[in-house]
């Protein structure tokens, strides 16, 4: 695409979108920008969710003023990023609208190497830079119009995730746009562009030469967004599961039992938050790891083994390239004997009162919960709750503790036995 491509604009009789849905500090934000002679677009998004009837989660703005003119017209700005500076104006609440400046792609043949990432741009260059097309749509504040340069509002007509280019290309200089098409089918339950699909499954290896922890904040995204089951459901359809976590993501695109049991657990940790429940990473990562845990430990864990440990090597050599922090990974481990605890308590009739005081025994009962189903009221054990009524003249065992003996000293003349 050039930079003459002519846009399509859809004045304000064509589109649904009004300010009244638009957040009020954002549109202080364009207000001012405008005001003092900038272009000052609504982009990404919120312009996309807004033509859909959807609420937006952030407001992000574009305009042609320079993070240093930006800053300078509010109090609030701060300036962030050590490539390419980006304008982020707080607001009560720990709300932050994010300005950035009108980029293009850099010209190595032109540009200053020491400079190559604030290569500030046009309108039509910002959007032919964006990934996909229904996230390059801008909305003006002037005009009340919205701005298409990339044929975004044709896709969102016919409800398809299309790459803005060559899609191979695209994927090469950044793989996880691969992860970022299928995110925003599985989330708008749209299809994915034919170029697009084709390309993904040629490609996705290259997401193994990614950052391991840009790839951890990625996956945590999808976790905390409420669209997990979607997502993961196509990304085992296209194979990328089993390459960012490796011999976990594997077995579970190859075995459809455990599959169909990973995708019902992140269906119910998609209630739990679309009922206002709070996003636990310890929580998320422990159902992430349950059905591959559950399958691990009745395969490999004799009598007498160190479960903890077998976990631990087993996610070790799992080939994972997603760098999910070892603390993290070791709470999720221990939560999921815990639960796997109550799961035997459950089946035998014998509990031990150690595992309730245990200190990860509150997070255990919440995985616990969405593991088997149960909703949890407010200062109730769903856990004992149900032992209680499956087995009701059993009591806890307690955990006896051992009775030091306390040698004797030798007292007078009476020899030692050390003598």
């Amino acid at each position: 695409m050039e930079e003459t491509t002519s846009p399509v604009i859809l004045d304000r009789s064509a589109h649904p979108i009004s300010r009244r849905d638009i957040d009020p500090d954002a549109l202080k934000v364009l207000y001012r920008l405008s005001r003092h002679g900038f272009k000052a677009y609504l982009v990404g998004g919120a312009v996309r969710d807004l033509l859909l009837g959807k609420k937006p989660k952030d407001f992000d703005v574009a305009t042609d003023a320079r993070p240093g003119q930006v800053k300078k017209l509010f109090s609030n700005c701060f300036l962030v990023g050590r490539r390419f500076r980006l304008a982020h104006i707080r607001f009560r609440g720990n709300k932050i609208i994010e300005v950035a400046t009108f980029r293009r792609d850099p010209d190595p043949e032109h540009d200053s190497p020491t400079d190559i990432h604030n290569t500030f741009g046009t309108p039509v260059q910002d959007a032919l830079r964006r990934d996909i097309t229904m996230n390059a749509l801008f909305y003006d504040i002037e005009t009340f119009s919205v701005i298409d340069f990339v044929g975004g509002l044709e896709d969102i007509a016919n409800r398809r995730v299309r790459v803005i280019g060559d899609p191979p290309g695209r994927f090469s200089e950044d793989p996880v746009r691969m992860w970022r098409v299928l995110r925003h089918a599985s989330r708008l339950g749209f299809a994915v562009d034919e170029h697009a699909a084709r390309a993904i499954r040629d490609q996705r290896g290259l997401l193994a030469g990614c950052s391991g922890a840009r790839l951890y904040a990625e996956l945590n995204k999808d976790l905390s967004y409420g669209k997990a089951r979607e997502t993961f459901s196509l990304l085992m359809e296209y194979g990328l599961l089993s390459i960012l976590l490796g011999a976990v993501g594997e077995r579970l695109e190859q075995d459809a039992s455990l599959a169909g049991a990973f995708l019902d657990l992140m269906g119910a940790h998609d209630r739990m938050l679309a009922s206002g429940g709070k996003f636990e990473a310890t929580v998320a990562y422990s159902l992430l790891l349950w059905p591959w845990a559950c399958a691990t430990l009745m395969s490999g864990s004799a009598p007498g083994t160190d479960r903890a440990r077998l976990l631990a090597e087993e996610i070790e050599r799992a080939g994972m390239i997603v760098t999910i922090p070892k603390g993290l990974r070791s709470s999720a481990v221990h939560v999921i004997l815990a639960v796997n605890a109550m799961m035997r308590s459950l089946e035998t009739g014998r509990l031990k009162t150690s595992l309730m005081g245990r200190s990860d025994y509150g997070t255990a009962l919440r995985v616990f919960a969405l593991v088997s189903g149960i909703p949890v009221s407010d200062g109730k054990d769903p856990f004992l709750e149900l032992f209680r009524a499956r087995y009701p003249g059993v009591r806890e065992r307690r955990a006896r503790k051992r009775r030091r003996r306390r040698r004797r000293r030798p007292q007078g003349n009476e020899p030692s036995d050390t003598a």
